[in-house]
């Protein structure tokens, strides 16, 4: 196994104990926008030395405008740089696959965006490589790091709703009944890239259901194409080639039966719910956009007779707003980035525990690659009108 200067030596006393890791970020959209002040949030740990595009002249213009040393136009350039220690994907799925691949041959740990690529069978081969490589990698499912769902979690593990029965996680947004200029996403509407609704905002949903209540083996789903065509600021109309709307039916192993909702033409832009009923009581996160600090909230109810609702919102205690052992305080940049940077911060830090410690970090790609199985047994049931069993999806 190859060990790079970030690794943990076998008397755990590396490089990777003492030194910053060195960070190279392959975007300059959601990877410059919203990842890199989270691992700024990490600035004693961790350093963003490198910003990779596609050409020079976006590369040196990226570098400038976040305040980052190095630019790269060669993604394989900067993953065979000895100066970088980890690499953090961004770009479409299909793309990233190759990125991935080419940072864990090098001998770089990675953070793969979301999708997590462009098929469970792809998802497989970089979990496979990873671990032939002995590197850490994690995805970016920024959900898991909302502090909110950490709490969640809590609660539930505690038994504090009792024997959770039903689960319901819904997520709709309404970026594309309506295209703002300058919207950088319009590829999502192309075939053939590793993006949908199903694949983005379900990978994400799916995360979170999975953290909380256990594995999923059989699924019941509805995909369709609801917005056929999208209205492009400058006139265009743009055929739309991937799902925009997702219904899906959930049958947990532990015997929990779950709904999934998605979409991203739905309007009014009502947000994320995740809500869990149980023999004791309810739980239910609530949250605006891609949910985060600034607008999430914890409602817990108990099983009172009052035929109505009579809970309230739980505070999320300061200890699950540390980020490596010290307080992170939503800053006013942090709407500019869909006030992900706690969350992904938080995610980020078991990154860097893993490298440095052994530790698996928050989610791995094994569980990535199971997340990715999920998405195409979905996939199978629309297509079948029937239930699947979830086992033929997660393993070659």
């Amino acid at each position: 196994m190859r060990v790079s200067r970030a690794a943990v030596s076998k008397d755990g006393q590396g490089d990777g104990m003492t030194k910053k890791l060195r960070v190279g970020i392959v975007s300059a959209n959601w990877g410059a926008v919203a990842h890199l002040p989270a691992w700024r949030t990490l600035c004693e740990d961790v350093e963003v030395t490198a910003i990779c595009t596609s050409r020079r002249e976006t590369a040196e213009a990226a570098a400038q405008q976040f305040a980052v040393d190095r630019p790269f136009w060669d993604f394989e350039a900067m993953c065979a740089d000895p100066e970088i220690d980890l690499i953090d994907a961004g770009t479409n799925p299909v793309l990233r696959e190759k990125i991935v691949t080419a940072a864990l041959t090098a001998g770089k740990h990675v953070v793969n965006q979301m999708p997590f690529a462009a098929s469970a069978a792809g998802a497989r081969r970089l979990e496979a490589l990873r671990a032939d490589q002995g590197r850490v990698g994690a995805a970016a499912a920024s959900l898991l790091g909302l502090p909110h769902l950490a709490l969640m979690k809590e609660m539930v593990e505690a038994g504090e709703i009792g024997e959770v029965l039903q689960v319901h996680c819904s997520w709709h947004l309404s970026f594309f009944l309506q295209i703002m200029p300058g919207f950088p996403y319009t590829w999502f509407g192309k075939a053939g890239l590793g993006v949908s609704v199903t694949r983005n905002h379900g990978s994400h949903m799916l995360h979170a259901l999975r953290h909380l209540f256990g594995p999923i083996q059989s699924v019941s789903s509805h995909i369709q194409t609801m917005v056929k065509t999208w209205a492009m600021p400058d006139g265009e109309r743009r055929a739309v080639e991937t799902d925009d709307t997702a219904h899906a039916l959930l049958s947990f192993a532990n015997g929990t039966m779950g709904t999934l909702t998605t979409s991203w033409v739905g309007a009014d832009s009502p947000g994320f719910s995740l809500e869990a009923m149980g023999t004791k009581g309810r739980l239910h996160l609530t949250a605006l956009r891609y949910p985060s600090v600034d607008s999430a909230q914890l409602y817990a109810g108990g099983n009172s007779m009052t035929l109505a609702p009579d809970g309230a919102v739980v505070p999320v205690p300061s200890r699950l707003m540390m980020v490596s052992g010290r307080p992170c305080e939503e800053e006013a940049s942090d709407l500019l980035n869909g006030g992900q940077r706690i969350s992904l911060a938080r995610l980020f830090s078991t990154v860097v525990s893993g490298i440095r410690t052994g530790s698996t970090p928050l989610p791995s790609f094994a569980r990535a690659a199971e997340v990715q199985g999920l998405i195409e047994a979905l996939y199978a049931a629309n297509e079948r009108r029937a239930w699947v069993d979830t086992a033929a999806y997660l393993s070659d």
